[in-house]
This record gives C-alpha cells, structure tokens and sequence, in this order.
C-alpha cells in the first residue's frame, strides 16, 4: 500500500483534551489552528507542517489518565537546532526523558521529554 502524496495525520487522544492542547500551545508555542466540537468528533488541530499534514489534540471516551506505556510511541518533531529547543524548555515544567545527544549515526541530534500525559515526543535536528 502507497500514502496518497506521503501526508499524514498525528492525533493523540486524552480524557481532558482542552488541558493538554493548552500545554502544547503554552509550553512548546504550537499555534492552534481549528477547533472542533461535534457529538462524536471533538479535538483541537495545530498549524502543523504542509496544509495535508495535521497534529491534534482529541476527546475519546475510551481514554482514561496518563498514558501507561509511553515507550510504544513517540512523535518526532523535527527542529532547526535541537540545542536551542532545549535551552527554550529548560526551566519550564518539562519532564527531560533524554536532553540534547548526537544520534548514534551522527547525522543529527535529537531531544526526549514527556507531555503532562506522559506520551513522549522526540525532537531531532542539527545540534
């Protein structure tokens, strides 16, 4: 099976959405783009790469709490320096998984922490 043009959509789903949206938003500065509130489709999309490409935040009924496995899963975001994301976050209230390393390939660095839900997102970049 071939993606239809590579395009892709990243959804996390939480019990209390709006709180977590609000944490990407505040805490790494993702700009929301659309909100929606339908009886079974309610979630918060950001300004997220090309037009085709989405990343949200939304309701599930079936979620409850912290993510109890966050190793499964992680969303990579890609950075210009992952250095400067990290002096960026530093004193906030982020949970550091791995600070700033060089991959093993030494073609790029990367960047671990945890969302308040503890659903672990990965920044690579240059240094």
């Amino acid at each position: 099976m071939r993606l239809k043009d590579n395009h892709m959509s990243i959804g996390i789903w939480s019990e209390n959405y709006e709180v977590l949206a609000k944490w990407y938003e505040e805490v790494l500065g993702f700009s929301p783009k659309e909100k929606m509130q339908l009886p079974n489709d309610t979630y918060i999309a950001f300004d997220f790469g090309p037009e085709n490409d989405h990343f949200f935040i939304g309701k599930h009924d079936k979620i409850k709490g912290e993510n109890t496995d966050p190793y499964r899963i992680m969303i990579g975001f890609h950075v210009e320096s992952v250095t400067k994301m990290y002096q960026d976050l530093e004193d906030k209230d982020i949970t550091f998984v791995a600070k700033p390393f060089q991959a093993p390939t030494g073609k790029f660095w990367c960047m671990t922490i945890k969302d308040p839900e503890g659903n672990m997102l990965q920044f690579t970049g240059q240094e």
